[in-house]
């Protein structure tokens, strides 16, 4: 992860301390040896497409901090990691950041529970960035599928599978998988062809444990 950017990003948004601190606690989660998906790779993919929507949609500097920091804690099977990661953000930032920016970032974080299409703006574009990699080439989202896999190497298939059927069949419910136009366009097609085809052949897939 690029700590040049992250204190730019930081001092922006009007910190009043030196990144260095929270850039650690950053790091220091996102390398944890029990990750294989939700690690420094998501964040800078993520960052990627942020970049690369903003040139259409604008800058929005709280968009990047909750991206930074939407999976911080990650603990495979649990229901509350994004409420944490909220919470550990806000602990980082009190104080040092405006308390609206730290509003705004904490309720963006915990829009990536996916479990509705939000109506606020910012919160959509968190959320189909966070969603994204489901366009990818079948290949690139198979490998990210089988990362997912290690990651909750405790749960059994069958706890697994069905995790992931009912994750991706409630995506596929929705009108669309992305709620803003910009990724309607370009990542709606894939992802839906991609999360199809997963479904159907997920009993046969070798994703390992």
């Amino acid at each position: 992860m690029d700590t040049s950017r992250f204190d730019k990003l930081w001092k922006r948004s009007g910190g009043r301390n030196n990144s260095s601190a929270a850039f650690t606690v950053l790091e220091q989660h996102y390398s944890e040896p029990h990750r294989r998906y939700h690690t420094a790779n998501h964040i800078t993919a993520c960052l990627t497409t942020y970049d690369r929507a903003a040139n259409t949609l604008g800058v929005n500097d709280a968009v990047e901090m909750a991206l930074w920091f939407h999976d911080v804690i990650y603990v495979a099977g649990q229901s509350d990691n994004e409420i944490r990661s909220a919470e550990l953000f806000q602990s980082l930032s009190n104080a040092h950041l405006p308390g609206s920016f730290i509003d705004r970032v904490a309720r963006m974080i915990i829009a990536t529970r996916h479990k509705a299409l939000s109506p606020a703006a910012d919160e959509q574009f968190v959320v189909d960035v966070d969603l994204d990699g489901l366009a990818k080439p079948w290949n690139a989202f198979i490998a990210d599928t089988q990362l997912l896999r290690e990651e909750n190497h405790s749960a059994d298939e069958a706890e697994f599978l069905g995790g992931m059927r009912h994750f991706f069949g409630h995506l596929l419910e929705r009108p669309s998988i992305y709620a803003m136009p910009f990724f309607q366009a370009s990542s709606e097609l894939k992802a839906r062809k991609n999360v199809q085809r997963l479904l159907a052949e997920l009993d046969s897939l070798e994703l390992g444990a």
